[in-house]
């Protein structure tokens, strides 16, 4: 039996360590915020990356109007982590005509406009992974004091 979609985009969020940090966890207990990644994984899963761009948008404009833009992050980990993305990239090798070959291995035949999705996903991953989780690491609750 299937998970519902419902089901299905908590446990990638939860894979993706939504949990580790209190402003994580607001994917799954923020209503507005776990619909807009239900849509995300309706997106991902009618393969269109207009449909992919639209969700991502959607969670992006709503942590910058909750102001936490930085977990924008898990939308792009929520597609960067997916079938789209090769399992294996062999180094290029250039041939003797000094055409490069390169070659990418997936885990399951994947269609172009999946590849493009996560390639998408992850210039977004990389140009913004190391701010996003500086801030989403930084915002932790004070210990109180005994």
């Amino acid at each position: 039996m299937a998970l519902s979609i419902y089901l299905a985009t908590k446990k990638k969020l939860i894979s993706h360590g939504v949990k580790n940090t209190p402003d994580g966890n607001l994917t799954l207990t923020d209503k507005g915020l776990f619909l807009r990644f239900v849509r995300l994984e309706r997106a991902q899963r009618s393969k269109s990356f207009e449909a992919v761009q639209e969700a991502v948008q959607a969670i992006e404009s709503y942590t910058e109007s909750i102001g936490k833009r930085y977990l924008a992050l898990f939308a792009y980990m929520y597609i960067y982590f997916s079938d789209g993305t090769p399992k294996l990239t062999r180094p290029d090798e250039i041939l003797k005509d000094g055409v490069v070959r390169k070659t990418k291995e997936y885990g399951r035949a994947v269609t172009d406009e999946e590849i493009v999705i996560s390639a998408w996903a992850a210039l977004k991953f990389d140009r913004y992974r190391d701010g996003f989780f500086r801030a989403l690491y930084s915002h932790r609750p004070n210990p109180t004091s005994a």
